[in-house]
């Protein structure tokens, strides 16, 4: 090996560790030693990446590039950093020199594919994802893509296709257990497995506040007025759980009414998320029915905001909720609607998520032994432009 394949192969080893600071000057040594060596500039353009220096990062790879035009793994991290800049021309050029140069690197592929449906493109993402799946068949993000790609298009028999399949190369994924089941209705499950929602909202955390706020997400401002007609809100005086917090955009409407706020989540990426606003008392990460029946009357105030759509019957999580508060408490959700004209309690639909019907969900309440029990319909969001309607139901532990 000669001594730059020696510094080369430190360098990424410090870079893997986190120790930055000693690879980039291994790199720049090399290339100090070496002006125009296409690797040490490439890798320390990656390296620029993971200091948060994009605009250097993408200077370095491109003068590797000039020197060595044929390696598409360069040209793929290019157009990675391209596209985080949001130069999404620049970034296509990038992924398309590296298809053409690697036809199967599927890497490239799906990435071409990301960038396809953020331009709404759909039928080219498509075609994308299926050239990762031609390359490796086992790659889990390009099934889970496509198939959530062709439920929007409104092609729901093609994605439970493709679901079924990812199911037989991946038989213990969760994501495809389940949503094989969402799209065939065959062996659905009463509810969403953990392990399913732990790996959704942890790959999901990063983007969750961006994403519902472009669907006009209302479910917090929905539920938090709810609540402040039933209880002392703005006060600092009850003991409040938001069940399933997620990232906390309840928690932030909920702090001023609470003497303790405590959130509670599944996801360990969510509530990363959640501990950073710092309005949290106590953050715990676990399923909720289970943490509710740990706190026996120990709440005023339970607040859960679209995270029942993951239940199909809901006589579990009313109990537990009726359990954990204390006489006179308040269990406020939300979950989305089956139409009007529908007689079942319950269904699952192709995005994975379930619906409820109106008098179910008044009844599993009374079944609960709430009173006072209110239900409004509601549109909770958009979602493929459309209005997702849904019910807000609020509730009293009798005294």
């Amino acid at each position: 090996m000669t001594s730059k394949a020696v510094g080369i192969h430190r360098a990424l080893e410090l870079h893997r560790a986190g120790r930055l600071a000693e690879a980039e000057a291994i790199y720049l040594q090399l290339l100090q030693e070496r002006q125009n060596d296409a690797d040490a500039l490439h890798f320390l353009g990656l390296l620029r990446v993971h200091q948060g220096r994009r605009p250097a990062a993408i200077e370095m790879m491109q003068r590797s590039l000039k020197i060595r035009s044929n390696n598409p793994h360069a040209w793929n991290n290019l157009g990675n950093v391209l596209l985080a800049e949001n130069d999404q021309e620049g970034a296509e050029v990038a992924y398309m020199h590296a298809t053409q140069l690697s036809p199967k690197m599927s890497e490239a592929w799906f990435n071409l594919g990301i960038l396809f449906r953020r331009k709404r493109q759909p039928d080219e993402a498509l075609k994308s994802f299926r050239r990762v799946l031609d390359s490796n068949p086992r790659f889990s993000g390009a099934y889970e893509s496509l198939g959530m790609l062709l439920y929007r298009m409104g092609r729901s028999d093609h994605a439970a296709d493709v679901y079924r399949k990812w199911l037989e190369v991946e038989p213990t994924n969760p994501v495809a257990r389940h949503m094989a089941a969402a799209t065939s209705g065959q062996s659905v499950p009463d509810r969403a497995g953990d392990r399913y929602v732990k790996k959704i909202f942890d790959g999901f955390a990063e983007s969750f506040d961006l994403a519902l706020k472009g669907l006009g997400y209302a479910a917090p401002e929905l539920l938090s007025a709810a609540l402040a007609e039933r209880v002392d809100f703005g006060h600092q005086r009850l003991d409040v759980l938001d069940a399933g917090c997620g990232t906390g955009l309840c928690g932030l409407l909920l702090r001023s009414t609470a003497k303790t706020l405590v959130g509670v989540d599944l996801s360990h990426g969510m509530l990363a998320k959640a501990r950073e606003r710092k309005i949290y008392d106590e953050v715990v990460q676990g399923e909720l029915c289970a943490f509710m029946r740990s706190r026996q009357a120990s709440f005023d105030v339970v607040n859960c905001a679209d995270t029942l759509v993951y239940f199909g019957p809901l006589e579990e999580a009313a109990a537990a909720a009726r359990d954990c508060l204390r006489p006179r408490g308040v269990f406020g959700f939300t979950v989305e609607a089956e139409p009007q004209e529908s007689d079942q309690p319950y269904r699952i639909h192709a995005h994975g998520r379930y619906s409820h019907g109106s008098g179910y969900v008044v009844g599993v309440m009374q079944e609960a032994g709430f009173v006072g029990i209110e239900r409004e319909s509601v549109v909770l969001r958009k979602e493929r432009g459309e209005d997702v309607h849904g019910h807000l139901v609020i509730g009293e532990a009798p005294a």
